[in-house]
């Protein structure tokens, strides 16, 4: 029998071949999460990207399937399919319950075990499969609710928030006297979770088929939660938003600001938050930095996860939508140059991400603080600060995948793995510069050793480049930034070798400016001072003033190559030390003119100092 014709007789297997192709990539994108931090047990961002796997990519995998079905328009086609709408449904569950019980048990145990071993406790292990249970179940119904992935994904989000408040609670029950007030025991706070687990997923289960077995497609199929639904601004601020018959630059930073409408929408709601808590005083006081307690994580955890999100979304979601809809093509045949629109886009998805993520929520704290008598009660200075360096690079970098991609999703679901490829990619040029520099010397050595310089003339440099490692990254944003208006003026693929193809220079950039940094002065180890001691304590025994040069103390002594060359015509004198501890002066006169003071205790003690003679 043809196998083409076998193949066409099980319609189910090709169903499930569909849903298993669109979850492959996110599911490989979020075991590899779980399992770098395996390879990688000492670095921080490989176990925040097992902690980010967890609990995004978790939640991603389970609306994923139905949302795809929103973002391609074909889910009035898949239900017209010659099956129930339940056993269309089953398939779904099937292939999403694989891929987010394999993904999750790697994650989670990536977590527990690698990332956060501090957490690895009955409670905390009991939440988190509670956890993949209740996102599992309530997939469905938040889906078709928000009729797109990143709804759905947003409205769990919601959901598990509330889930965690109650489990912080049973947790921190006051430990008094009596049945009902004393703080149950592992094993029955484990239960509670999983009793209520249980029952919240038997009855998102319930409300999901339910709501697929009555769910009727009206008015477009791209219509969802972030980009559709009545207005809620008033009239009078809402003409101002609507294109006029003059102004091309101002209309299209109007219909710049109506696509990224979401998110203001959200952050209206963190700003009522915010105000809710600083009026309560509910917040911090003095304010820190990370939160500290579980309280403070229930309280603060919500908006600084929201804040990153909003920041994302404003780099993704208007050019994401423009692609998704089809309407980008079109705006780019208006007699307004490619440039002009790229750069407003960019700009408006700035400024939004950043008056979402730090300045409205920042003046929301503020306010509530001059309520008690200080604007800076509730506001964390260093905290900010941070903020608005991390922030704008996390919109570039969204708004780069937004170039690169085609589509809201698509762009979102390459988000995390084009950032996490950067600081990978730091570290490895970092350690191919390290191994260089061990068996040659910097860059910087080299130049001190033959211009016969001072040892300590680049050290505020480089003080200042281990103490601020963001100039590391300084090379990639330009390059990203340029080559963003390039992807922006391209038509993008839907092909992860396309976005592969994208991501490369990036690397190739990151890569050869960290190798760089590191052979040229960060990986210095040369330590002439150290190696000058060690030949003049064979030397001087402390008998009286020593004259030698430094090719003679050079041919009597191990130095390595790069000591040899600094002390090459140079001139030294040893003397005794004027303080009562046994040791030496040796002032080194350099080729160069520099004069240099090693002064040498017998216990241990040095201390160098050069200048000019």
């Amino acid at each position: 029998m043809d196998t083409t014709i076998a193949v066409t007789r099980n319609p189910q297997a090709i169903r499930l071949k569909k849903e298993a192709r669109a979850l492959f990539w996110p599911w490989c994108g979020t075991m590899i999460a779980g399992v770098l931090v395996v390879f990688f047990p000492h670095s921080r961002s490989a176990a925040d990207l097992a902690v980010l796997g967890f609990f995004f990519g978790i939640p991603l995998l389970a609306t994923l399937s139905l949302g795809n079905e929103f973002y391609h328009r074909t889910f009035s086609l898949w239900l017209s399919q010659p099956a129930g709408r339940m056993r269309l449904w089953g398939e779904k569950m099937s292939v999403m319950c694989a891929a987010v019980l394999s993904a999750g048990a790697v994650t989670m145990a990536g977590m527990f075990f690698f990332a956060l071993p501090e957490m690895n406790l009955t409670y905390n292990k009991a939440a988190a499969v509670a956890y993949i249970l209740v996102t599992m179940a309530s997939a469905t119904y938040w889906t078709l609710a928000a009729r797109s992935t990143a709804g759905g994904f947003i409205l769990i989000g919601c959901i598990f928030w509330i889930f965690y408040i109650f489990l912080g609670e049973i947790q921190n029950l006051p430990q008094r006297d009596g049945l009902f007030y004393a703080a149950p025991p592992p094993i029955a706070a484990t239960m509670a979770i999983f009793s209520f687990a249980i029952c919240f997923s038997a009855l998102m289960l319930w409300l999901g088929a339910r709501r697929l077995v009555r769910f009727q497609v009206t008015g477009g199929s791209s219509e969802d939660l972030l980009t559709a639904g009545p207005s809620v601004i008033p009239e009078i601020w809402a003409r101002w938003f609507r294109s006029q018959p003059s102004g091309a630059t101002l209309n299209l930073i109007r219909k710049e600001f109506c696509l990224l409408r979401p998110i203001w929408v959200i952050e209206s709601f963190v700003v009522v938050y915010l105000a809710f808590l600083a009026f309560f005083r509910l917040l911090p006081v003095p304010p820190v930095f990370l939160p500290e307690t579980l309280f403070e994580w229930i309280v603060l955890g919500p908006v600084a996860m929201t804040g990153l999100g909003l920041a994302g979304l404003a780099g993704i979601l208007s050019l994401g939508e423009e692609r998704t809809s089809g309407t980008f093509a079109w705006y780019m045949t208006l007699p307004i140059s490619a440039r002009r629109q790229w750069l407003i886009k960019l700009l408006v998805a700035m400024f939004s991400g950043l008056a979402c993520s730090v300045l409205l929520p920042v003046l929301t704290l503020m306010a509530g603080g001059s309520i008690y008598g200080s604007p800076f009660l509730f506001v964390h200075a260093g905290a900010v600060r941070e903020d608005l360096i991390f922030m704008p690079i996390l919109i570039l970098a969204c708004f780069w995948c937004a170039c690169a991609a085609n589509g809201t999703v698509r762009a979102a679901t390459w988000a995390m793995p084009a950032i996490a490829a950067v600081p990978f990619t730091t570290a490895g040029g970092l350690w191919l510069g390290r191994e260089l520099a061990n068996a040659t010397g910097t860059l910087k050595d080299h130049v001190v050793s033959s211009f016969h310089l001072s040892p300590m003339a680049f050290a505020n440099i480089i003080d200042y480049a281990d103490t601020h490692v963001l100039w590391l990254f300084v090379p990639t944003l330009l390059v990203a930034l340029l080559q963003s208006y390039r992807l922006f003026r391209t038509p993008p693929q839907n092909s992860a070798l396309w976005m592969l193809r994208c991501l490369l220079p990036l690397v190739a950039v990151t890569l050869l400016w960290s190798f760089s940094a590191s052979v040229g002065f960060l990986s210095s180890h040369w330590e002439p001072f150290q190696e000058a001691r060690r030949a003049l304590d064979k030397f001087y025994l402390d008998t009286g003033k020593l004259e030698l040069n430094g090719d003679d103390l050079a041919r009597s002594s191990s130095f390595s190559g790069l000591t040899w060359r600094w002390l090459r015509g140079s001139k030294i004198v040893v003397a005794p030390t004027q303080s009562h501890l046994p040791g030496y002066l040796a002032m080194i006169h350099l080729a160069s003119g520099l004069e240099c003071r090693l002064t040498v205790v017998r216990s241990g003690g040095t201390s160098a100092s050069c200048g000019k003679r």
